[in-house]
């Protein structure tokens, strides 16, 4: 945000405040270099879903495609490991804004490996200031092996579920006419889990956290329309995001919607011009838990399939 305030507002920020938030997602502790090998995985995806997304940008067929494959591979990961969902979640992000938004430049790619050495240098910083040093919590290769080998014909027909879903939240906000459909499939993966109760609880988490949010970022962009202010706003979003997700789902995205809000009115300018946007987010995250109420009933459908072609043994 500082560095926003310093140089302007421009695409490069964007590509760097995804890098960071994923590379503090993927923090695992332990040791520096293995800390760093894990926060760097956070820049190759950022890397890999702009690309891809650059190479289908102006293509929509390509584009479908594109978000039905990482929405499969969504599905495939999604239960393995909380740092593995992540990824998936921000790689679907990332396509989005390489195909729809921002297409990848030559001159992201430093930026992006700026803010990997930039967010690992904060979490070094953070436990040698605090003194207690964490230690590594990556999953063992053996244990996520076992895991996928255990389950993998549930897993692919989870993620075809998925797959078909995805496209089709797409094709219905473009149909819609929203201007920023990819609003939607990013909510699908937000709210999608293997399991439909977890499922549940987050579409009712997301739609209530993300009524809240727009809430608290229309009545904070009324009170104070300033750029400066706008980035504070985001910044103080950003740093109740975790805190608040530890109190209640819907808190954490009241929190993550009044940042997305927020960057929408210090883009647009104004709350006035970035109103069209604000109510386009509501109707998204409409459609995408719609649509993942469908992957979820593919899914069940495909899973008694494959119980009565694969039956258990006694």
């Amino acid at each position: 945000m500082t560095a926003g305030m310093l140089v302007g507002v421009d695409i490069w920020l964007i590509y760097a405040m995804v890098t960071c938030i994923l590379a503090f997602t993927l923090d695992t502790g332990g040791p520096a270099l293995h800390r760093l090998g894990w926060m760097a995985g956070a820049g190759l995806v950022v890397l890999a879903g702009t690309g891809i997304g650059t190479l289908a940008a102006g293509h929509t067929p390509l584009i479908v495609i594109a978000f039905a494959l990482v929405g499969g591979f969504y599905a495939l990961v999604e239960s393995i490991h909380p740092s593995a969902a992540a990824a998936a979640r921000f790689m679907c992000l990332t396509l989005a804004v390489g195909a729809l938004y921002a297409p990848l430049q030559p001159g992201d790619v430093p930026v992006v490996a700026a803010f990997v050495l930039y967010a690992w240098a904060v979490s070094m910083a953070w436990d040698a200031v605090t003194g207690t040093w964490r230690p590594s919590t990556a999953p063992a290769p053996a244990m996520v092996y076992a895991r996928i080998r255990a389950t993998q014909r549930e897993r692919w027909v989870f993620a075809t579920a998925v797959a078909i879903a995805v496209p089709l939240a797409f094709l219905t906000s473009l149909a819609l006419g929203l201007h920023r459909p990819y609003w939607a499939l990013i909510a699908i993966v937000l709210v999608l889990r293997a399991d439909a109760l977890s499922s549940r609880r987050m579409m009712e988490q997301t739609l209530g956290g993300t009524l809240l949010g727009v809430v608290a970022a229309l009545a904070f962009g009324y009170a104070l329309p300033f750029h400066a202010a706008l980035l504070v706003g985001m910044a103080l979003a950003a740093l109740i995001r975790w805190p608040a997700q530890q109190l209640h789902g819907a808190l954490g995205m009241a929190a993550l919607t009044a940042f997305i809000i927020l960057l929408l009115e210090l883009v647009a300018g104004s709350v006035g011009g970035a109103s069209h946007d604000i109510l386009e987010r509501l109707v998204d995250v409409m459609v995408g838990c719609v649509f993942a109420v469908v992957a979820l009933l593919l899914d069940r459908l495909g899973q008694a399939l494959l119980r009565r072609l694969y039956p258990r043994r006694p």
